[in-house]
């Protein structure tokens, strides 16, 4: 029996809408997962409605997980990043519903064949809490692996 895919995740940081959709077609992503609690950017092309219309024309499905984002209250009373991620696994603690949901979501995707992918805004995983939220979901099941996608600072500045 085959083993079943990594879940991705990547981070936006420091990316162009067009690199970012040209990364998650490399990894052939089916599906971006947007994790965040309220999926709106600064950054041109990274807000909701922008962002799913890039992936769709890249042909890579978009689907708000907003239930499995780090809570804008939670994320207001952190004096630093990794108070705000303790309280994030803190809140997963608290709310298993978050993770039984996510863990549907990420089933139902996989078990059509689907190749998805978690996407936040951070660069690096372990500033983020879609690396603490795969961590979760990989403890959760036999055989469950995660892959943060990074990539080398040539093909980051969409060089070849």
């Amino acid at each position: 029996m085959a083993e079943p895919p990594a879940l991705l995740t990547l981070g936006y940081e420091g990316r162009t809408l067009e690199e970012f959709v040209r990364l998650l077609r490399a990894e052939r992503v089916d599906v971006v997962l947007d994790v965040r609690d309220v999926p709106w950017s600064h950054k041109p092309g990274f807000s909701k409605k922008p962002l799913a219309e890039g992936l769709e024309a890249g042909g890579i499905a978009y689907v708000h997980a907003g239930f499995a984002g780090n809570p804008k209250r939670l994320r207001a009373q952190a004096g630093s990043t990794e108070e705000a991620l303790a309280l994030y696994a803190a809140h997963l603690d608290a709310a298993p519903e978050v993770l039984a949901q996510f863990e549907v979501l990420v089933g139902d995707l996989q078990a059509v064949g689907k190749r998805p992918c978690l996407v936040c805004l951070e660069r690096d995983p372990a500033q983020c809490h879609r690396a603490i939220l795969a961590a979760r979901w990989a403890e959760h099941g036999p055989r469950r692996t995660v892959r943060h996608l990074r990539f080398a600072e040539a093909r980051r500045k969409g060089k070849s």
